[in-house]
């Protein structure tokens, strides 16, 4: 496990520190820039870096970070070691959790996983179309790389499978809504028995995200019992429409959510 990673988990579970985990498509804009923005993102105050790994088919997501995708892929896809390059120079430069966000198709299937893991320049997986018995697998084999497998799980899911899914592992992906990322959050009031499900479950780190487009929204998240938030699509549209600086507002603005402020 990295030191960042042992830290952050420290922070969370021992400290109660509430986080924020900001998205990003790997190499969007470009490599130097998406390493620039993510760097300053990080000072700015985001507590962990969730990278979304270029995908063909990236069939879970809104039309915003389908687009970031589309800029990407043709580059990450012709060259594995782009990716193992953009990692290292990705941690060479923050010093907080760097989880990758992929698809089984790319990552699973292909056995890219294997590579990355072994990289040393990232802490967790974070795969949405990944099964629960799949997964059980996956965590077994990565165990030795102290690599998290973090399980995306949401509340129409049947028992079984969420009790399966949250098995063994130290951080889940609380899927606030079933559908593609970034469309509006319709039932915020189911959020706090969404928590209590999860929690009676497992005592690991818990973190809700899909649909949480501004501070009002973090704050209700962490107010329903979660420790942390993932804020996506609206940190991938300020890099697409090249708005860092506002992009840096918006992150110190979700910042002030850990505290229980707003405004």
């Amino acid at each position: 496990m990295s030191g960042a990673q042992r830290t952050f988990l420290y922070k969370v579970k021992q400290q109660q520190e509430r986080f924020i985990t900001g998205y990003f498509v790997a190499g969007d804009p470009s490599v130097e820039s998406s390493i620039q923005i993510i760097t300053e993102s990080v000072r700015a105050g985001l507590d962990a870096i969730e990278i979304g790994f270029p995908s063909s088919n990236p069939y879970l997501e809104g039309d915003v970070i389908k687009r970031a995708h589309a800029r990407t892929y043709s580059a990450f896809c012709q060259d594995e070691q782009y990716s193992i390059h953009f990692l290292e120079t990705l941690r060479k430069e923050i010093d907080v959790p760097i989880w990758i966000m992929g698809y089984y198709a790319d990552l699973i299937r292909t056995n890219f996983y294997k590579k990355l893991a072994s990289s040393g320049c990232m802490d967790g997986f974070v795969i949405p179309d990944l099964n629960p018995e799949e997964g059980i697998t996956l965590k077994a084999e990565l165990t030795r790389n102290e690599i998290s497998v973090i399980p995306v799980v949401n509340y129409r899911m049947p028992d079984a499978e969420l009790k399966l899914a949250v098995k063994d592992t130290n951080i889940v992906y609380c899927q606030i809504y079933k559908g593609i990322t970034g469309e509006e959050i319709k039932d915020l009031g189911s959020l706090p028995s969404f928590y209590r499900k999860i929690r009676n479950l497992t005592d690991a780190v818990l973190m809700a995200g899909f649909g949480v487009k501004n501070q009002e929204l973090a704050k209700e998240v962490i107010k329903s019992g979660f420790d942390g938030v993932v804020v996506g699509s609206e940190i991938v549209s300020t890099v697409e429409t090249n708005e860092i600086d506002k992009l840096m507002v918006f992150v110190k603005q979700l910042s002030k959510v850990k505290g229980g402020k707003v405004g």
